[in-house]
């Protein structure tokens, strides 16, 4: 009777265990203010605007991102000018979208219909391709996603 008595005493001091925080419904770990700590102040990922959606597209002066939504138009475009900023200085919190692509061809941003085309142009036009696919390969990674974190 004493040992259990210890045990219990022994367990009642130890206290409850610490929560687990919330998971979304991916299974990743998510903070009490949403979203996760990758997208706070991700200035340069325009997918956290409400609406908006991911496409690449091959152009004359390169691979193209272009992001349209049916939301915030001018927070989309300043996102874009962001991530390309961001991805010429190669200065940004390390997982930012603006950081994501290889360095070497020149991101710049222009405005289009609902949105904005983030263009990277190579020095180098055989690069082109190369670029193209990396763009594509993270272009389907962001489909349909409401953040920039690839999972």
């Amino acid at each position: 009777m004493k040992s259990l008595a210890i045990l219990l005493l022994t367990l009642i001091g130890c206290g409850p265990t610490a929560a687990k925080p919330p998971e979304d419904p991916h299974g990743h770990l998510t903070h009490p203010t949403g979203g996760t700590e990758t997208d706070k102040g991700d200035a340069s990922c325009p997918l956290l605007v409400p609406g908006t959606s991911i496409s690449v597209e091959d152009t004359p002066l390169g691979p193209s991102l272009v992001f349209v939504t049916t939301g915030d138009v001018a927070a989309v475009r300043q996102r874009g000018a962001a991530l390309a900023a961001m991805h010429n200085d190669r200065k940004g919190p390390p997982m930012a979208m603006g950081l994501m692509f290889s360095p070497g061809p020149q991101a710049v941003s222009s405005d289009v219909d609902g949105g904005v085309r983030v263009t990277f142009k190579s020095t180098d036009p055989t690069k082109d391709r190369a670029v193209g696919d990396e763009l594509r390969m993270h272009g389907h990674h962001l489909a349909g996603a409401t953040s920039c974190e690839l999972h």
